[in-house]
C-alpha cells in the first residue's frame, strides 16, 4: 500500500510539471534533472549513510521502493515544476506561492516517509529537514539559471 500511495505523488508531480504553460528549454530542463539528481543522491547518501541521521527500511521491498519513487521522482519533478515557474514568470506573488508550495509539499511528503516508516529518525528533526529543503531549493534556482545562462550563451536556445 505504501508505494502505491508514493506512486501516486510521483504521478501527480510529474503531471503538474508536464501541463505547465510556461516550461525553461528542453537542454535546461534535463541538465536541471540531472543535477537535481546528484544533488539528492548525495544528500540521502551523506545524511542517511554516512551521518546516520536517519534509518532507510530496507527491511521491506514496498518501504524502499516508495523512497526510490519519494527521491528519484516526487522531489525531483517537484523541484524541476519550482525552478520552470520560478525561472519563466516575473510576478513575485507567483513565485511566493510556487515557494510555498514546494517547501511545505515537500515536508508532507517527507512527514509521510516517516509515519509509514519508511525513514526512521536518529537525529533528524524539522528544524535539518526544513533547512535542507531550502538549501536544495536554493541550489536548484542557482543551478537554473545558470544553464539558462550557458543555454542561451551557447546558442542552444532559439
Amino acid at each position: 500500500m505504501v508505494a502505491v500511495i508514493f506512486l501516486m505523488f510521483a504521478w501527480f508531480c510529474i503531471l503538474v510539471q508536464f501541463t505547465l504553460s510556461n516550461k525553461l528549454p528542453l537542454i535546461v530542463n534535463f541538465l536541471l534533472f540531472m543535477a537535481i539528481e546528484i544533488i539528492l543522491t548525495n544528500k540521502l547518501t551523506i545524511i542517511g549513510f554516512d551521518l546516520e541521521l536517519f534509518r532507510i527500511n530496507t527491511n521491506s521491498i514496498p518501504h524502499f521502493l516508495s523512497l526510490i519513487l519519494h527521491n528519484d521522482f516526487t522531489v525531483t519533478f517537484v523541484l524541476l515544476t519550482y525552478a520552470n515557474v520560478f525561472l519563466t514568470t516575473s510576478k513575485a506573488s507567483v513565485r511566493w506561492g510556487i515557494s510555498m508550495y514546494t517547501f511545505l509539499f515537500q515536508i508532507f511528503i517527507g512527514s509521510m516517509l516517516r509515519w509509514n516508516n519508511v525513514l526512521n529518525d536518529n537525529g533528524w528533526n524539522f528544524f535539518m529537514e526544513s533547512s535542507m529543503i531550502l538549501i536544495v531549493m536554493i541550489c536548484t534556482l542557482l543551478l537554473g539559471r545558470l544553464f539558462l545562462q550557458m543555454a542561451s550563451k551557447e546558442g542552444w536556445i532559439r
